[in-house]
């Protein structure tokens, strides 16, 4: 049970965790009013995780003469509370822990130094199932001094089981049910009624009694709570009392619940300060930017002069790249902010607007980008190779006829064979002056390829620096803002 204890506690510390990094990291972007009371608020949690996430707490409630502290004592196997007819009501609250810890919550719960008592550890105690436990003796309830009853009424909130300890000869007081049970309806899974001093009731009498403190309770709003007939002088229905307490022992502990929901409900006030999701900035994202800021500077128009460069052997003069306009890369710029923002709550899209390049300063960055990149016409060195293998095997052609009709015949003579070698270097030749211009072309359109990946990588980087990497950070920022901010309302 204990493991199970600590793995809640160390669940409500994880969400405490996450919510301290959301306010963290929602400082500048969320509402400085509702950033500061939720630091606040969670200020408050982390005082109510101080007072101890495993211990259970279970008071003894009830008016003078209802026997409290006896049994306290019969529970707890200890005479660690005030009891017996010379001190029939209950001054100070005491206290009886099971284990160790506890000494914060004791000294919220206003219990004095010389009021408490620790029983055994979980080692030496033969109750191991108490450990954590917190046994209350609290000041009676309708005691004539004012604080007592103000006092009981402010350790209700932190209390896991409620034991209303009554006089089976009082258990109709007006006092207690408007004062006390009647606005407890929400609290009856957390609450046990214990008849005490049976023993002086008849036992003829004993099940009317029982059954008229059910009706009672119904008409209060709180029927189905357990009613347990008891004598703490007797040890009569302590067995059962204890399991009852047992069973609150293994249950999460209303301290643990409390600020279990109190971290919910600080994230659930702050969710809308986040978006569900948030644009993932990207090469991918920032790439067809690049290709749109690219066309702007000119790059297709240099490229198709590089390409039909390659379909002519005269001189041919490429063009140059522009200055893009600012009005085109204000408009790209925003076209791509938009998709970046989209669903984001006002500051945080302002966070992003403001952390990136403006237009102007992009603009010059692209520029740059671009004339980084130098424009060079295409190479026609192995075209020009080409061109001169075609012409010097069309002329050995030549001459290889030529040589036969003069009667210098070089290889073949005058024979069929000349003329075949002398069609072959001549078409070959030709085959070469053919394959000059479509290396030329393809040289051309790879220089032309080249170029254009050259500067659209150049703006590409451009845009990591002056976009891509100052959003990014903002998004990364909401991003572990959110996440956090579910871990805590989870």
């Amino acid at each position: 049970m204990g493991e199970v204890m600590n793995d809640v506690s160390a669940e409500v510390e994880t969400r405490r965790k996450a919510l301290e990094s959301a306010i963290e990291q929602g400082a500048g972007y969320i509402e400085p009013f509702r950033l500061a009371r939720a630091a606040d608020d969670l200020k408050a949690v982390k005082h109510r995780m101080g007072l101890g996430m495993d211990l259970t707490v279970v008071a003894l409630v009830g008016g003078t003469g209802s026997g409290k502290s006896t049994m306290a004592n019969a529970i707890s196997g200890l005479d660690f509370a005030d009891s017996g007819e010379l001190r029939p009501t209950t001054e100070r609250a005491a206290a009886c822990a099971w284990g160790e810890g506890a000494e914060p919550m004791l000294d919220f719960l206003g219990v004095d130094e010389d009021r408490r008592i620790r029983k055994g550890s979980l080692l030496t105690d033969e109750e191991p199932e108490f450990e954590g436990l917190v046994l209350l003796d609290l000041p009676d309830h309708d005691s004539i001094r004012v604080s007592h009853s103000v006092q009981v009424t402010q350790l209700m909130p932190v209390v896991d089981l409620l034991i209303w300890v009554l006089d089976p000869q009082k258990y109709a007081d007006q006092a207690l049910h408007a004062g006390y049970l009647q606005g407890l309806a929400r609290r009856k899974d957390s609450m046990i009624v214990v008849l005490n001093q049976i023993d002086t009731v008849p036992f003829d009498q004993r099940e009317r009694i029982v059954d008229d403190v059910k009706d009672v309770l119904k008409a209060d709003g709180l029927d189905g709570i357990p009613v347990i007939t008891a004598s703490a002088l007797d040890h009569q229905g302590i067995d059962e009392i204890k399991i009852h307490i047992a069973s609150a022992v293994g249950r999460t502990s209303i301290n643990t619940v409390t600020a279990k929901a109190e971290i919910a409900a600080i994230a659930g006030r702050l969710w809308d300060s986040v978006a569900e999701s948030e644009a993932e900035v990207s090469d991918d994202s920032l790439r067809p930017v690049a290709q749109q800021l690219a066309r702007a500077a000119g790059i297709g128009a240099v490229g198709s002069s590089m390409r039909a460069s390659g379909e002519s052997w005269r001189e041919f003069a490429l063009a140059k790249p522009e200055q893009p306009a600012t009005s085109t890369v204000t408009a790209i710029r925003g076209t791509w902010l938009d998709s970046v923002e989209r669903d984001l709550p006002p500051t945080w899209a302002k966070g992003i607007h403001d952390s990136v390049a403006g237009p102007e300063k992009l603009r010059r960055d692209v520029a740059e980008a671009v004339d980084s990149v130098p424009v060079s016409k295409p190479s026609s060195r192995n075209s020009t190779i080409l061109i001169w293998l075609g012409v010097l095997l069309i002329l050995a052609g030549i001459g290889t006829r030529v040589a036969a009709v003069v009667g210098a015949p070089i290889l073949f003579g005058d024979t069929a064979a000349s003329w075949i070698a002398a069609g072959v270097l001549i078409l070959s030749g030709i085959w070469a002056i053919v394959m000059a211009r479509s290396v030329r072309r393809s040289s051309a359109v790879r220089a032309a390829d080249r170029y254009e990946r050259a500067v659209q990588e150049k703006i590409l980087q451009t845009l990591r620096t002056d976009l891509g990497e100052p959003a990014q950070v903002v998004l990364t920022q909401h991003r572990r803002t959110r996440e956090a901010l579910a871990t805590a309302a989870a």
